[in-house]
């Protein structure tokens, strides 16, 4: 365990060259495990693999009690006021987990001299990145880098890259399309106990989507290929799965729904795609990556669909945004880095704009 409570599972260690570091994060019920697969062949990339598992998941520092309250879910009977506090409250605990995020690569810059970025050859230096659920951090650290102090490492320096990989709209807090916004874990007619076996087949499963949102399939994923749980052995999910924090009551589970109340997403990506325009500590040099599969499921390429709607508004508004690029796994679901982990490599380390 890191002195910011979560834990480097696996790091494939320094390289000879002037090798990329990619710090990635994992997403809800699935640790970092689900990235095993991309251990043998980072080195084909020149990157060295620093793979994180979050606070509450395995090897990390479960979350307190006065840290849980900031996310305990709101009751039917809430108030204006309660849904304000629950906003203010989420905030501040997504302001810590940028923190933790923020300190782990300093540590690991500190400890490991890792190789500043060279941002002309494109090598060098942090590549960070949330996969899924951890989208969420991401954007939280965009949206309070620029209030963290410089101490001995000036992490603009070394970080060029800040990824979202497959998010869904949600985690971006883009409101539900009028038509059909399924999702298992809020079907009403599945117990608890199904609800996350039917999300795990659903979210990785592979969609033939249209090019309109109300032409993207919701439910009915292809037959071939079969959606990636599918396809996992018993001593696979073993060995990436670990429940109790999505679980009813969990800490991905109530800040969730604890988001969902109080607009909480909403404002973090507002924040993270702009910069803010005053502080100095902002990255204005760091590109923020939105990679997503082709065939993922509706709800992250109808979350690319309306962060390319956002950020039009905003350059016809002439707002201050980040270099901000959309990469595309073509043929890719939620799960490309287990089914296809080159292609993974190559939208997380890269400079394709669409990987085939």
């Amino acid at each position: 365990m890191t002195f910011t409570g979560m834990h480097i599972v696996h790091d494939t260690g320094a390289m000879d060259t002037d090798y990329t570091t990619l710090v990635l994060l994992h997403g809800w019920a699935w640790h970092c495990g689900i990235f095993s697969r991309l251990v043998p062949i980072a080195k084909n990339y020149n990157t060295r693999l620093v793979l994180v598992n979050r606070r509450d998941y395995p090897g990390s520092m479960p979350y307190s009690e006065e840290e849980r309250a900031l996310i305990a879910p709101l009751h039917e009977d809430a108030r204006t006021e309660d849904f304000a506090k629950a906003r203010e409250d989420g905030l501040q605990f997504m302001k810590n987990r940028a923190r933790e995020v923020y300190g782990l690569l300093e540590d690991l810059v500190r400890r490991e001299h890792i190789p500043p970025a060279n941002r002309v050859m494109k090598t060098g230096g942090i590549v960070v990145a949330g996969w899924s659920y951890a989208g969420i951090w991401m954007q939280a650290l965009l949206s309070y880098v620029h209030m963290f102090p410089i101490h001995d490492v000036d992490l603009s320096r070394y970080v060029r890259r800040v990824v979202c990989y497959d998010v869904a709209s949600v985690l971006s807090g883009y409101a539900p399309p009028a038509y059909d916004p399924y999702n298992p874990l809020f079907d009403p007619m599945l117990t608890e106990d199904e609800k996350l076996d039917t999300f795990s087949v659903w979210v990785s499963g592979y969609f033939s989507h249209g090019d309109t949102p109300d032409t993207y399939e919701r439910r009915k994923s292809l037959e071939h290929p079969p959606p990636t749980a599918s396809t996992l052995r018993p001593d696979d999910l073993a060995a990436c799965v670990y429940a109790p924090p999505g679980d009813a009551g969990g800490s991905d589970f109530n800040l969730m729904f604890s988001a969902l109340s109080s607009g909480l997403f909403s404002i973090l990506r507002t924040r993270a795609l702009r910069l803010c325009g005053d502080g100095e500590n902002q990255w204005r040099d760091v590109e923020l990556r939105w990679v997503w599969g082709g065939r993922s499921f509706w709800q992250t390429v109808y979350g690319i669909w309306m962060l390319r709607a956002e950020l039009e508004e905003a350059k016809e508004r002439s707002e201050l945004l980040r270099n901000i690029r959309i990469v595309t796994i073509e043929k890719g679901n939620h799960f490309a880095h287990w089914d296809h982990p080159d292609w993974a490599m190559r939208a997380l380390i890269g400079d394709e704009e669409v990987i085939k």
